[in-house]
């Protein structure tokens, strides 16, 4: 059983290396900054290769059907903020700061809540969930 263990880590671990590798060579952003959607809040950092791992890229770029790191150069995917910005009715405005009515607040924290739940070592989960956690303060 440790075996398998073990070569079901390597796996994975090898699977996460090409994926990012796929995305470096693709020039898709590694980090990104979430600017623009209030001023009350610090931007956010954002390690975007770091989620390859955790989901599919329809999962936040929900109006992108069929997008993959593969062909997103030619998809033209827009960001967040394109849509959520200055929305139109109905679509979630992103300068809210309510966790129940920004977009980002649903999306991320709720995704790294039902993580936290699923996760083994409780203690070593280190997904953000509160203000400070993504809203770092910027020295300077």
């Amino acid at each position: 059983m440790q075996k398998f263990l073990a070569r079901l880590a390597v796996s994975v671990a090898a699977l996460t290396f090409v994926i990012a590798m796929v995305a470096v060579a693709a020039d898709m952003p590694d980090e990104m900054i979430l600017t623009g959607c209030g001023d009350k809040k610090d931007p956010v950092p954002f390690p975007h290769t770091a989620h390859f791992e955790f989901g599919s890229c329809t999962d936040c770029h929900h109006t992108s059907e069929g997008l993959t790191i593969d062909n997103w150069a030619e998809m033209g995917v827009e960001s967040c903020q394109s849509c959520h910005k200055d929305p139109e009715e109905g679509v979630p405005d992103c300068a809210q700061m309510s966790t129940k009515k920004n977009p980002y607040h649903v999306t991320c924290i709720g995704c790294h809540k039902d993580a936290a739940k699923e996760a083994e070592d409780k203690a070593a989960f280190a997904a953000p969930v509160k203000c400070n956690d993504c809203h770092v303060k910027v020295e300077g």
